[in-house]
């Protein structure tokens, strides 16, 4: 009885046989979840790094549809634009400036000729006067240009 009163008035002393099959089960738990989240944060650390160095596919929206040809019958084209771009840094900067870009590329797109149109190489010349005139915004307004490439998704032409 003497041994049960001592513990009574003393909660806070715990036996040694406690804490010797106490401690290795709580080492044992606590182990592994400080493992997976030490190997999880260096996985989100190194996929960060990915996110900032991967093309991202920035598409404009809705279809740039103007007229072209000059004097004469209206015509019409119609073209799905998206811009690839590198990193999170380039989609802010693409999403930020896309009212400027979208007037750069349309008043190009106003310039074309039906002859110029036709053939894939115009349209090819068009795609790169479109990364030319886009990039040259970029590199102005923001003294670096993440612009890797625009993609013509779809083309469609009124006559």
């Amino acid at each position: 009885m003497g041994n049960w009163l001592s513990r009574r008035h003393k909660p806070w002393r715990l036996s040694i046989s406690f804490w010797t099959r106490f401690l290795p089960r709580v080492f044992l738990l606590v182990l592994p979840l400080v493992l997976v989240l030490g190997f999880s944060l260096n996985a989100r650390a190194e996929n960060d790094e990915t996110l900032l160095s991967q093309s991202i596919y920035v598409a404009i929206e809705p279809a740039l549809v103007t007229n072209y040809g000059g004097p004469g019958r209206m015509r019409y084209m119609s073209v799905d634009v998206s811009l690839r771009v590198r990193g999170v840094e380039g989609e802010q900067s693409v999403k930020h400036h896309m009212p400027y870009i979208k007037d750069a590329i349309l008043n190009l797109f106003a310039t074309q000729t039906t002859q110029m149109l036709d053939t894939s190489d115009g349209k090819e010349a068009l795609r790169k006067e479109s990364f030319e005139a886009v990039n040259a915004i970029l590199l102005e307004e923001e003294k670096n240009s993440l612009l890797e490439d625009i993609l013509f998704t779809s083309f469609v032409v009124y006559r």
